[in-house]
């Protein structure tokens, strides 16, 4: 990973980062995409990701809770056990680990429906950075009022390098994860990767307004402002993502019009028990602007619009009276959902009439 930029400190009352360091990082994502930008006080990148989304249910709450524990585990296999950091439900702050491992398992056992079930695991030892490896567990609690059920979500980042080496794997990893958790929704793209601390949204936002514009692909991925509102709807897939039954249900359409709709040599589609997972392409992009309006995304978007939910509260803060630094405003972030409608304006109208004749298919990256 790369790493630019030093300043002495960090602060909502002055810009978090120039013109020329905004730019610098932006060719830094080009030539590699799990790039960083960062002072020594802390770093935020863009980086790989996967996360699911499912609903609670009253009576498997404890199934649920060790399925996690399960998951988790299995990941952190898969990973090569790359964690060095942890939170748990009986933990007051983030401890070194594996020196102070959770009995996750008594915890599960343990866990009332009526309260969140919650861990987190990180390669990262300062709270503030983005990890570059990172597990978010968090179980819902469950409402008997009849209210709304909101999502239980799992989130993870890992390197892009791993993910290039060990592709196969992971996809058999998230498919087996698909049907145990009965997923409703699952996305897998490039996003900024959120620190555990969750007071450092405000710069995770500030970075990802100044970069949405110069990326199509670029997803926003924040679980903790996502679960309440993603019930209501779907937000654009950048390249992989489950079309669960629930949902296309909703589009009153079967399996084979799905396939139908999207019938592309580079789309594929594999069936699962919870749905239809759908990968744009062999591999994510990030889609430089200057490159065009990218294809496939705009194809399964033009499906998927219907139920798609253009309020989402995936940006996490607005802006404030005397902080320089931009945000996403209500207005710009129902612009960029809409992003890969043919009738969109973002990021400019002027940009949307580049072809997209530079992308073809391309070759994993590697180093």
């Amino acid at each position: 990973m790369n790493k630019q930029g030093k300043r002495n400190k960090m602060s909502t009352t002055h810009h978090l980062f120039t013109v020329e360091e905004k730019d610098l990082f932006i060719e830094l994502l080009k030539e590699w995409p799990n790039s960083e930008s960062g002072t020594e006080l802390a770093s935020h990148s863009v980086s790989p990701f996967i996360s699911f989304y499912f609903p609670p249910t009253p009576d498997n709450h404890r199934d649920i809770a060790l399925l996690m524990v399960d998951i988790h585990e299995a990941f952190e296999q898969l990973l090569g056990y790359p964690y060095t950091m942890t939170i748990h439900p009986e933990a007051e702050r983030p401890h070194a680990y594996p020196e102070e491992e959770p009995d996750l398992r008594r915890q599960a056992l343990e866990s009332h429906p009526s309260e969140t079930f919650v861990f987190w695991f990180t390669d990262e030892p300062n709270h503030a950075s983005s990890p570059t490896t990172a597990g978010h567990f968090w179980r819902r609690r469950f409402q008997a009022d009849g209210a709304r059920v909101n999502y239980s979500s799992i989130s993870f980042y890992y390197r892009w390098q791993w993910w290039l080496d060990n592709r196969d794997a992971w996809r058999q990893f998230v498919l087996k994860t698909i049907d145990l958790l009965k997923a409703h929704q699952v996305y897998s793209g490039f996003a900024m990767a959120n620190p555990m601390e969750y007071g450092t949204r405000a710069e995770v936002t500030t970075w990802e307004r100044a970069l949405t514009p110069a990326f199509y692909g670029l997803d926003i991925e924040y679980p903790f402002g996502m679960r309440d509102e993603l019930p209501s709807g779907i937000r654009p897939p950048t390249w992989a993502f489950l079309l669960a039954d629930h949902w296309r249900e909703k589009l009153d359409l079967t399996r084979e019009q799905v396939r139908s709709a999207l019938a592309h040599p580079r789309i594929s589609i594999t069936e699962l028990h919870s749905g239809q997972w759908i990968e744009l392409g062999e591999q994510p992009e990030l889609y430089p602007v200057e490159h065009g309006v990218p294809e496939l995304p705009m194809l399964l978007n033009r499906l998927l619009k219907p139920i798609r939910y253009d309020d989402l509260g995936l940006l996490g803060f607005g802006q404030w009276d005397g902080d320089p630094n931009e945000r996403f405003t209500d207005a710009d972030s129902r612009r960029w959902m809409a992003r890969f409608d043919a009738d969109s304006d973002w990021p400019t109208p002027a940009s949307r009439l580049l072809t997209a004749k530079h992308q073809l298919p391309r070759k994993p990256l590697r180093r």
